[in-house]
C-alpha cells in the first residue's frame, strides 16, 4: 500500500445515537453513503469513500482536499433535509494516507489526526479542523473557520437545509430552476436560502478552497 499525497479524512458520529431507532440510524447511515456518491461527481474528485464503523460512526475519505469544507455543510444539510432532528460530529483533517481494502484498515498523518480530532471535540462545537495545511496558523484559521461555519449552519431548518444543499454544489444551477424542482416560488427558495446564512457560508467556503488550492497540490485525475 503506497502512500498518497495531501489527501482529507472527515471522521464523525451521530449525535444521541443510542435515542435514535435501528431504523433511523440505518437511514441517516444510508444518506451519508448516498451523500458521498455527490461528492464523488464534483469536478476534480478523483477518489472519494465512505465507511460505516462502530454502529454510529462513519469516515469519508477525500482524494481532492479543497472539497472538505463544502462537503461538510453538503453533509449537514443532507442529514437535516431528511432527518431534521438528527446531528452528527464531524473533525476533518490533512495529510498523506496509507489506503487499505477498507477505510477501517487504512492509515497514515491524515487519518490519526482526523480521529484525534474527534475525540478531543468540546462540549461546544461539533465540527473540528484538526490540521495538515502546513503552519500552525492556517490550521489554527481553518479551525476557527470549521467553528463559526457549524454554529451557522447548526439552526438550519429542514426546507433550508434542502435548499443550501441543492445550492453549494460547484456548478450550482440557478435559483429559479430549484424553485422549479421544488414546486416553490423564486422568491420561497430565495428567503430559506437567506435565512440559512447561505451566501456568507458559501464566501467562506470560496475562501477556504482557494486557500487549500494555494498550499496543497492538486491531485491528479486519470
Amino acid at each position: 500500500m503506497a502512500m498518497t499525497a495531501t489527501v482529507c479524512v472527515l471522521t464523525g458520529d451521530i449525535v444521541r445515537s443510542g435515542a435514535l431507532s435501528a431504523e433511523t440510524l440505518d437511514g441517516v447511515m444510508a444518506g451519508i453513503e448516498a451523500f458521498s456518491g455527490v461528492v464523488a461527481a464534483w469536478p476534480g474528485a478523483p477518489d472519494v469513500r465512505e465507511e460505516r464503523f462502530r454502529g454510529d460512526g462513519w469516515q469519508l475519505y477525500l482524494g481532492a482536499p479543497r472539497w472538505t469544507l463544502r462537503a461538510a455543510l453538503g453533509l449537514r444539510a443532507a442529514i437535516r433535509s431528511r432527518h431534521p432532528s438528527v446531528e452528527t460530529r464531524l473533525a476533518a483533517a490533512f495529510g498523506p494516507a496509507r489506503l487499505g481494502a477498507r477505510l477501517a484498515a487504512s492509515s497514515g498523518a491524515a487519518f490519526e489526526a482526523s480521529g484525534r480530532a474527534l475525540e478531543g471535540l468540546g462540549t461546544h462545537r461539533l465540527w473540528r479542523f484538526g490540521g495538515g495545511l502546513g503552519s500552525v496558523a492556517l490550521d489554527d484559521l481553518a479551525d476557527g473557520l470549521f467553528a463559526v461555519c457549524d454554529r451557522c449552519s447548526q439552526g438550519w431548518t429542514e426546507r433550508q437545509a434542502e435548499v443550501f444543499g441543492r445550492l453549494a454544489v460547484p456548478d450550482a444551477p440557478a435559483m429559479i430552476d430549484v424553485a422549479a424542482a421544488l414546486e416553490v416560488a423564486p422568491q420561497t427558495v430565495h428567503a430559506h436560502f437567506e435565512r440559512a446564512d447561505g451566501h456568507a457560508l458559501l464566501d467562506a467556503v470560496a475562501r477556504f478552497e482557494a486557500a487549500v488550492d494555494s498550499v496543497v497540490p492538486s491531485p491528479s485525475v486519470e
